[in-house]
């Protein structure tokens, strides 16, 4: 049987395949395909966390992919709250707690990510 730490340790894991889905979710109704680089980096971050947690290449590259998360979700919300000005409030009612709730599962998983303990 599993302990409950060994389930907390994989919140980041799970976390970023989430991620990975919602970013695919956006290519797929229509976002742009430079997207397809947050996929990438999510399914990566989550791939190696799963496959080798204590790498020395794993802890900078899953910080870096948290890191862009964290901008790239801080940008989509702040244009969704610029939208709430103009005549489209409607999509911007939508996108904006989205946008708001992914970019603090990334302020999270940056921070999760960076201050890890070696195991």
């Amino acid at each position: 049987m599993k302990t409950d730490q060994s389930l907390v340790a994989r919140v980041p894991t799970i976390l970023f395949f989430v991620t990975g889905v919602f970013w695919a979710g956006i290519i797929v109704t229509g976002g742009g395909s430079l997207l397809a680089w947050a996929v990438l980096t999510c399914f990566a971050s989550g791939a190696f966390l799963v496959l080798r947690a204590t790498s020395w290449f794993t802890r900078p590259l899953v910080a870096a992919s948290a890191l862009f998360g964290v901008v790239l979700t801080g940008y989509q919300l702040y244009l969704a709250l610029v939208t709430l000005g103009s005549g489209l409030p409607g999509l911007a009612i939508f996108s904006a707690p989205l946008f708001a709730v992914f970019t603090v599962i990334y302020l999270y998983l940056f921070y999760a990510c960076t201050w890890r303990k070696e195991e």
